[in-house]
Parts: structure tokens; C-alpha cells; sequence
């Protein structure tokens, strides 16, 4: 698929709405780093496979169009899958979570990072602004949006956020020490088994949100063969492992995941979005 073929086929899909209601006034500053963290969300969300860029500004009361544009599309399946209307669903369910509204959790798999708390104050810092500016992000052509936030809630998820963060960094404090963790469910980011052996990165998400290097506590092992042939047909750099693995770490900061051992019998490949164990 080459970036023409990318950019045709996302402008099929609906887009996502950023629109600003009864706009007072916006700093400059505020609107772009609002901007730069929905993007740099989406990307989070996407596993770094794919981003959001402009696609209109139109007029009204701060009205932006953003559309998906594929990063990386040699590593990405067939999706009859709504990204894009995930993501917006998932932008309100994070903003309740920080509230700790009833019964409101992320989906499985998926956990609340510092990275997120922040990049959901930014999105929706430029009602700060104005007393009636209200924040909303829409899907298509829908009527309701998926998201939406005045001062005054933005207030209290500033407040709640502070609290989020600490109890956050508090989880974290076994970065300290190389930890290992058993049956965690592991993706390739990035892979290059040839000569130079640059680029193998893997991300855990229920570690932590960003991809690291990866390596093998055996390059001779069943684990890595397992890991690194493709299976019934199926992209070995697609499947989702599970796994022990070891979480190596420097100056409290994961600097690499040592692979120990593979379940191949629990692996999952996701094929027409129906997840499938081998």
C-alpha cells in the first residue's frame, strides 16, 4: 500500500470532528499543543501505526477535520474496524476514568498512563479560555459528539488529574529494579533480524504504553524461532505473544524486554477483527 493508496482509503472512513462551541478566544500556544496531543494520542492508541493530520479547517467556531493517515501499513491488517470512532469513544471514556465516574473502565488490555492523563488536559485546555467555550469532538456526520467538555468539568479533571498522577507514580515505583512478569501480552513495534541486528522493539502494554528493544535470554531457543516465523500463513511480526519476560531497567526508566519464554499455544492473531488463538 503506497501513501496515496493510504491517505484514498482512510478519506472513506468518518473523520474526527474538533470543533470549539461559542469560541471566546484561544491562545495560540494552547490550540497547537491541544492539537499535538490528540495526535500524539491517536498514535498511542494506534500502537504508533498511524497518526491524525488536517484534512480541513472550516469555518464556524474552531472547527478542525483530522483524518487518519497510515505510519507504518506494511505492519497493519485488513481492519473493518472504525478507528477512528474507538478512539473518540476511548477519548471519553479516559476523561471519565480520571473522574472516577461509576462503572467507567478503559478496554482490556489498555492502561491509564501519566502520558495520557496529560495529553487529555492538553486536548481540552482551550476552554480555559472562555467562559462558554466548550469542547467537543464528533465522529462524521453525528449529531451527538463522542466527547464533550466545559469549563467547569475541565476544572474538576484538572483537579483529579493531580491525584491520578501521583497515584500513577506511585504503581511505577518497582522500576527501581528489574522486574520479571509472567504471561503478559507482547507485540512487535519494530523488527530487522538480519545482519546488523538494529531495530527489534516490542511493546507490553501492561507494563507500559512505549516500545523498547527487545532481546532473548537464548538467540538459540524454541522462544525466539517461535517468535520470529511466521506460522499458517500468518505474519510472525503481527501476532500477539504471550509471554514471561523481563522488564530491564536503568535510572528507573525500562530500557529493554528480555524475552524468557513463549506460550505459542496462547498466541493471537486478529484477523477480519476476530481474535484467534493458534
Amino acid at each position: 500500500m503506497n501513501t496515496t493508496e493510504s491517505i484514498s482509503e482512510m478519506d472513506k472512513q468518518d473523520n474526527l470532528i474538533y470543533k470549539l462551541d461559542d469560541i471566546e478566544g484561544v491562545q495560540i500556544d494552547v490550540l497547537c499543543k491541544s492539537l499535538k496531543a490528540i495526535e500524539n494520542e491517536y498514535q498511542r492508541f494506534t500502537n504508533n501505526k498511524k497518526t491524525l493530520v488536517v484534512k480541513e479547517i472550516r469555518k464556524g467556531s474552531g472547527i478542525v477535520e483530522l483524518m487518519e493517515y497510515v505510519i507504518v501499513p506494511s505492519l497493519i491488517l485488513m481492519e473493518s474496524t472504525n478507528t477512528i470512532l474507538q478512539f473518540a469513544e476511548y477519548l471519553g471514556t479516559v476523561k471519565d476514568v480520571i473522574l472516577k465516574k461509576q462503572n467507567k473502565r478503559l478496554p482490556d488490555g489498555v492502561q491509564l498512563t501519566p502520558s495520557t492523563v496529560n495529553n487529555i488536559n492538553s486536548i481540552i485546555a482551550p476552554v480555559v479560555n472562555g467562559d462558554n467555550n466548550i469542547f467537543n469532538i464528533y465522529v462524521g456526520e453525528q449529531k451527538e459528539p463522542a466527547m464533550s467538555v466545559g469549563q467547569n468539568e475541565y476544572k474538576e479533571i484538572k483537579r483529579a488529574s493531580r491525584q491520578k498522577l501521583i497515584d500513577l507514580k506511585s504503581e511505577n515505583d518497582y522500576l527501581s529494579e528489574d522486574t520479571i512478569y509472567e504471561k503478559v501480552l507482547f507485540q512487535w513495534v519494530q523488527t530487522r533480524f538480519n545482519s546488523t541486528k538494529v531495530g527489534n522493539r516490542g511493546v507490553v502494554k501492561r507494563i507500559q504504553d512505549k516500545d523498547v528493544k527487545v532481546i532473548f535470554a537464548d538467540d538459540n531457543s524454541a522462544t525466539k524461532t517461535e517468535m520470529t516465523t511466521s506460522t499458517l500463513g500468518v505474519d510472525w511480526q503481527v501476532v500477539k505473544y504471550i509471554v514471561d519476560v523481563e522488564a530491564i531497567v536503568d535510572n528507573n526508566h525500562i530500557v529493554a524486554y528480555k524475552i524468557l519464554k513463549n506460550y505459542p499455544e496462547d498466541s493471537i492473531v486478529e484477523l477480519d477483527n476476530d481474535s484467534v488463538l493458534f
